[in-house]
């Protein structure tokens, strides 16, 4: 089953993460290109899109306290994709040529830095 998975190191606890992340009303002064509107969950937030039987993916974003940063965050985001045409999500031929997979994961990388950003204080709040 194809997927993707990006993580990053935050120096902030999860709490704080957390609670950045569900004010929705800041969600443009960090990153204008967001689409959320709630979400509600103690260590992570899942959902499932799909088009039935065509294409399903289900998301997750995780707050887990880092083993890395101390007192920090590690805050990840993770897709699995099924369905007939999940492929096209996958490292292949056609995933590669359509650059779908790729174009998430640069999409993931960019609102990871931007959150690490906003919750580090390098933005206005």
């Amino acid at each position: 089953m194809p997927g993707l998975r990006e993580s990053i190191e935050i120096a902030a606890p999860p709490s704080v993460v957390r609670a950045k992340f569900l004010a929705f009303d800041t969600l443009p002064l960090y990153h204008p290109n967001g689409f959320f509107r709630s979400i509600s969950s103690e260590h992570c937030f899942r959902w499932v899109g799909s088009m039935p039987g065509v294409f399903t993916g289900e998301h997750i974003f995780r707050f887990e306290h880092s083993e890395v940063t101390p007192g920090g965050t590690t805050f990840s985001q993770e897709e699995s994709f099924s369905g007939a045409l999940s492929f096209l999500m996958g490292d292949n031929f056609a995933g590669r040529t359509l650059g779908w997979q790729e174009k998430s994961h640069k999409g993931w990388i960019r609102y990871n830095e931007d959150l690490k950003r906003w919750c580090e204080g390098g933005a206005e709040a």
